[in-house]
């Protein structure tokens, strides 16, 4: 006799694509045999998942087409079953598996334009915490400024790829020219998530930006995030890329940290 934690993990096991064989004479056998009783709630089960699976990462499977995004997706959901009861999480490593799959090899840059899909679903679940009040940084004087800290907003992601990823997921959203096509060749971009408001928003980020962005975004100080990211591009431009950033709500906060004294 099978204890329920036994019962819970053959039945578990048996519906991702194992052996139902210890679940002979726990499941009922008459008509269609226990075998094939499991495998009705198999069929199920991968169905849900896959939709789920397309609804979180709808680039993906435009760019792959319903067939091979299934099976993909089978492949997936056996290796990696949900670990919460909300399915808008599920896919937390597609595009990991993506990367390591030998079926999608020949598409070097779906994985990332999965982490892509991934980025615009979790901000569309975030907290809905306000943005950072520009205002409230007119009380800081100029020479405080490299002493500022933001507190990065839930609703921030950041991806960069060697691809031109956003580029191809434009081309992917509702009245777009599937026509037009996307030039691998055009190099990669960094593409930053936000959702200063109802409407998630995506934008390319200059050179050196991403690095900017990154290091504010963990906490560093203004100014050192400024070091950095000159250092990566000479051309950087700060004050228009933190604009950017403030102004599409990347930041819900901000705190001045320690002076020392010179």
């Amino acid at each position: 006799m099978l204890t329920l934690a036994e019962l819970q993990a053959a039945v578990r096991d048996t519906v991702l694509g194992g052996d139902a064989t210890s679940l002979s004479g726990v499941v009922a056998d008459d008509r269609l045999g226990h075998a094939r009783r499991l495998q009705v709630y198999r069929n199920n089960t991968t169905i849900l998942l896959g939709e789920a699976l397309g609804a979180n990462f709808p680039v993906v499977q435009a760019l792959v087409g319903e067939v091979f995004f299934s099976a993909l997706a089978k492949r997936f959901v056996r290796l990696h079953p949900p670990r919460s009861p909300c399915l808008f999480e599920y896919g937390a490593d597609f595009a990991a598996f993506i990367a390591d799959d030998p079926q999608a090899a020949t598409l070097p840059y779906l994985a990332d334009v999965a982490r892509l899909d991934w980025a615009v679903a979790e901000v569309v679940h975030a907290a809905d915490t306000q943005v950072l009040d520009t205002g409230a940084l007119g009380a800081i004087g100029p020479s405080d400024y490299g002493r500022i800290a933001f507190t990065p907003h839930p609703a921030l992601r950041l991806i960069d790829s060697d691809f031109p990823i956003h580029a191809i997921w434009a081309l992917h959203q509702p009245g777009a020219d599937l026509d037009a096509g996307v030039n691998l060749d055009l190099g990669g971009e960094a593409v930053m998530v936000t959702r200063p408001g109802r409407e998630v928003l995506l934008t390319v980020l200059p050179s050196g930006g991403v690095e900017f962005t990154r290091h504010l975004s963990t906490g560093a100080e203004l100014g050192d995030a400024f070091a950095t990211a000159q250092h990566a591009d000479e051309t950087f431009n700060p004050a228009q890329i933190l604009g950017t950033l403030l102004g599409l709500g990347a930041f819900a906060g901000f705190t001045l940290t320690e002076a020392f004294p010179p």
